[in-house]
Parts: C-alpha cells; structure tokens; sequence
C-alpha cells in the first residue's frame, strides 16, 4: 500500500503501525511531532496507530531558538 510522509510517497506492507513506518524511512523520533490524515496522534499512541492506503502523514521537528 501507499503512504505519504511531508508529501513523499512511500510503499509499507498492510497493517503496517506509525512506528514500523518512521523506522523503515530512517526517521528519527526525537522532537518530532506526528499527523496522520491531519490528526495529531500523541506518542503513547504511535503503536496502536494502524495506517490505511493513502494515509498521509506529517512530521514536524521540534526546533529550539531564540
């Protein structure tokens, strides 16, 4: 099935959870917050966060400044 992550299409086999998906992509989960389908999904919840075909997923990067 495909996914998109920051408008970047991906493959992922389904039943594939958020986090198998930031994984396989390299995506680091340190300060990042995480979307999917334009639902902000807390981090408890990442693994109980089973993705659909088509499921568009966003991620925003915590950045520290002044």
């Amino acid at each position: 099935m495909q996914i998109s992550i920051n408008d970047k299409t991906f493959e992922c086999q389904d039943g594939c959870t958020l986090p198998e998906v930031l994984e396989a992509n390299n995506i680091k989960t340190e300060n990042i917050a995480v979307a999917v389908d334009f639902n902000v999904i807390p981090r408890p919840e990442w693994g109980k966060t089973i993705l659909q075909d088509g499921s568009k997923i966003i991620i925003i990067k915590a950045v520290q400044g002044g």
